[in-house]
């Protein structure tokens, strides 16, 4: 026979049994897979998984209510439900990067050198800055000072994003409507920096005051050594960053990828280790200083010039077409050279990096090194040209098609006559001016030499 249940006290509702709704979506998962975050920190956690790792074990009380910030659980508290709900939200779309060296500022060495710092910090305050600096309870506002002070204190100009638009200098060196309660001892702030708000804002203080003592550590460690990424609109892919290093300065975690052909077999002679993003840049010289193609009547030809791959490769239908044109946009996936992963030669461009206008020379090399196995029939040649990776199947073919087709819908000259019209009476007032001078004006029709009065 079964046992039946006590009735409840009377004047109280029985207890609600706690279902998968009451946490959020993100709350139930501790990491967040993003491509690009998980090769650059070996660990990413949102920031609710972030504090409750941190928390002791034994605060049950503090690591219940970062639990229930946001969920219906947590209405019942003391605090306002709307803010309740927004520090829900801050924890869940809030995403820190956990970088390997974290784990060595824990240490006990660490965790002292740190405290003296801040005391040397809280020594240097001038009086009247209204901060008490008590030992486990500082404010949030004192911790991203001390922050800001610490990271120059390491070096002359550091690369964090919370240092941004300061400087090394005295208060008297900041402009006038700056904020005067601004006490950091030895930096000047000359630009507003909107990330030093955010975190300074008044949901990071109410989580901060949620933290309780020892939360100063939390946080403190957190803005130092992690990266922090807030999400766009709340979309779950798209993040920018508040607080850390920049991205371009991380060095990638993951192990380096060799290009791959179409076999999925890499070839060595082209691996050389990946290059960080900040290494990669565009050749100026090359894009804005370059001579511009003339047609026939010596006029500047505008848009693509004739040897463009886009030019070449115009037939709509044609498949090979399109995958011989994936070729100059994905290189690294088809085994070529590429800025990514490939050393350039020095003999073939002074540059850093070469010119991949033509790269007809290397792709007929790739093709007969591939073909050559099975004799480079016709058959075997023809099915290498119209072969496409996988990964870029479907989707990206798809946009190259439609790149193709807006390109041959395009003219350039009348977009430039549309966005860049050349009024009549300002193309004659410069004629005059370089008649007088004997300059060379570029017209409409193509580039006229102006004799000179001289």
């Amino acid at each position: 026979m079964k046992r039946k249940r006590a009735a409840h006290v009377a004047g109280q509702p029985p207890k609600k049994p706690k279902t998968s709704s009451d946490q959020s979506a993100i709350a139930t998962s501790s990491g967040i897979e993003h491509p690009v975050l998980r090769r650059l920190y070996p660990q990413v956690l949102s920031l609710r998984h972030y504090l409750l790792s941190r928390l002791p074990g034994s605060s049950k009380n503090r690591r219940r209510k970062i639990l229930q910030l946001g969920t219906t659980a947590g209405h019942d508290s003391p605090a306002s439900p709307a803010v309740d709900f927004e520090l829900g939200q801050l924890l869940d779309a809030t995403v820190v990067g956990v970088p390997a060296t974290t784990v060595a500022a824990y240490a006990d060495e660490a965790v002292k050198a740190r405290e003296a710092d801040f005391e040397h910090f809280s020594q240097q305050l001038p009086e009247g800055s209204g901060s008490t600096f008590k030992p486990g309870y500082f404010l949030q506002r004192e911790i991203v000072d001390f922050v800001i002070w610490l990271l120059f204190r390491k070096a002359h100009r550091p690369s964090h994003l919370l240092c941004h638009g300061f400087h090394r200098g005295t208060a008297r060196a900041q402009h006038a409507d700056l904020r005067a309660a601004l006490f950091i001892p030895g930096i000047a702030c000359h630009n507003h920096n909107p990330n030093v708000e955010a975190l300074k804002g008044p949901l990071w203080c109410r989580l901060h005051s949620i933290l309780g003592q020892g939360g100063d550590r939390i946080m403190i460690d957190l803005i130092v050594d992690c990266g922090i990424f807030s999400s766009i609109n709340g979309h779950p892919s798209n993040y920018y960053q508040i607080s850390g290093l920049p991205l371009m300065d991380i060095k990638s975690e993951a192990t380096t990828i060799a290009p791959m052909t179409t076999d999925n077999k890499a070839i060595p002679a082209l691996t050389t280790g990946t290059r960080k993003l900040s290494a990669i840049t565009f050749v100026r010289s090359r894009i804005f200083y370059a001579r511009p193609a003339l047609n026939a009547k010596g006029g500047i030809r505008f848009g693509m010039r004739h040897i463009h791959v886009l030019n070449r490769f115009s037939a709509q239908d044609n498949d090979k077409h399109t995958a011989h044109i994936m070729k100059y946009l994905f290189p690294r996936q088809f085994g070529l050279h590429n800025v990514f992963t490939s050393k350039n030669d020095s003999r073939e461009s002074a540059m850093l990096f070469k010119d991949y206008t033509l790269r007809e020379k290397e792709i007929s090399h790739a093709m007969y090194r591939e073909t050559s196995k099975g004799g480079s029939t016709t058959e075997q040649i023809a099915k290498w040209k119209g072969r496409v990776p996988t990964r870029l199947r479907g989707e990206p073919t798809i946009l190259v098609n439609k790149m193709r087709k807006l390109n041959s819908k395009c003219s350039y000259v009348e977009l430039l006559r549309h966005y860049c019209p050349v009024e009549v009476g300002s193309t004659l007032s410069i004629m005059n001016i370089a008649d007088g001078i004997g300059l060379a004006v570029v017209t409409q029709t193509g580039l006229e030499e102006l004799p000179s009065l001289a």
